[in-house]
């Protein structure tokens, strides 16, 4: 069944297929870059707790390689961060890496 959208007067309207079809890509595109960045967080708090690196270091490493890519982002598409979506974004890799740390 095609996702659907409400109308102002309650009623629901199924989702035109073109739009079906380009939010399933967006949303699997989205959920596989996810994928990719969890295995990378993981893969670089594990290597740093190997080498000795406290949990508050890799944390603060995880937040700087956020902002320069925010920045790269900003200034290629000179857009700000008034979305809330690197504060977001820092936040789960920062709860992910807590649990990598831990040995999760």
């Amino acid at each position: 069944m095609a996702p659907q959208m409400s109308t102002e007067d309650g009623r629901t309207n199924a989702l035109p297929d073109e739009l079906e079809r380009a939010l399933r890509r967006a949303t699997d595109r989205t959920l596989s870059a996810l994928t990719s960045l969890r295995r990378a967080v993981r893969q670089h708090v594990r290597t740093e707790r190997d080498r000795g690196a406290t949990l508050p270091g890799i944390e603060l490493d995880l937040r700087a390689i956020i902002a320069r890519a925010q920045e790269g982002i900003s200034n290629r598409d000179g857009a700000d961060d008034g979305d809330g979506h690197h504060d977001g974004l820092t936040a789960q890799v920062v709860k992910w890496s807590e649990g990598f740390y831990k040995g999760d």
